[in-house]
């Protein structure tokens, strides 16, 4: 076992993780590159009907314990999962909703980015091959389509939170995105634990993205079950390949 930095790096063998027990388990999931593929255009992404239908009796068999953790906002979640609704920790933790169909609380307001949407205005517009996403409570710049940019993008961010020690940069699959410091997903998911549909469970992380880490060391360390998408390092114990064998886990029916 190697480390890297703080953080464990375990093996990247294929590692089937245990099943899933209605009776014990309060699962957590991310969603891009996790429950749906990635897309050169993030707001193109699709979840299989078949896949939906699970979640829903997942949520159903677990009394509501399965929680939707994204980097994505709560309302466009919705919009991908609909006719749906699930409990959810959208941008990284800053917005939460506790149970399906519950209000979604806000950790931080939009105007705490006010200086670095000014700052990237001017840069953005001089390097086209880059876009702006605005959460509101975080800001992300997007290379996917453009990967010989994450350097450019990388460096146009970190000058546009200069002197900002309240914000925390991060770097995901084709992006670098920006928000107010003092959460991530292994914090969201510590706390959701905290509440009573999600109390006195295992907790169950799934993701694999950079930014799924912090849950996945999370869990591991509070004796759950951590799982990473794909064979890039993580703390996590478990691994499945990619998107369909999640699904196969999860158990979607092929159609």
């Amino acid at each position: 076992m190697a480390e890297s930095g703080d953080r464990a790096i375990y093996s990247r063998t294929m590692t089937m993780p245990p099943a899933l027990r209605a009776d014990a388990h309060a699962v957590f999931l991310d969603f891009d590159g996790t429950l749906v593929e990635f897309d050169d255009d993030p707001r193109q992404v699709a979840i299989a009907p078949a896949a939906l239908e699970r979640l829903a009796a997942l949520q159903r068999s677990h009394s509501g314990a399965l929680a939707i953790v994204s980097g994505r906002r709560i309302v466009d979640l919705d919009l991908f999962l609909a006719p749906l609704t699930f409990a959810a920790a959208g941008v990284h933790g800053l917005e939460r909703r506790v149970v399906a169909g519950g209000e979604t609380l806000m950790l931080a307001g939009p105007e705490a980015l006010d200086t670095v949407r000014a700052a990237l205005a001017a840069p953005l517009a001089a390097m086209p091959g880059l876009s702006l996403e605005d959460k509101g409570t975080a800001l992300v710049i997007h290379y996917r389509t453009a990967p010989k940019l994450s350097a450019p993008a990388l460096e146009m961010m970190q000058s546009a939170i200069a002197d900002r020690s309240d914000l925390v940069l991060m770097q995901g699959e084709g992006i670098v995105e920006v928000h107010p410091a003092g959460m991530d997903k292994g914090r969201a998911v510590a706390d959701l634990m905290q509440e009573k549909v999600f109390a006195g469970r295992i907790p169950v992380y799934v993701g694999d993205d950079v930014t799924d880490e912090f849950a996945l060391a999370y869990v591991r360390e509070a004796g759950g079950v951590s799982v990473k998408i794909g064979k890039a390092q993580s703390a996590a114990e478990f691994r499945l390949e990619d998107v369909t064998a999640l699904h196969r886990w999860l158990g979607v029916r092929a159609r």
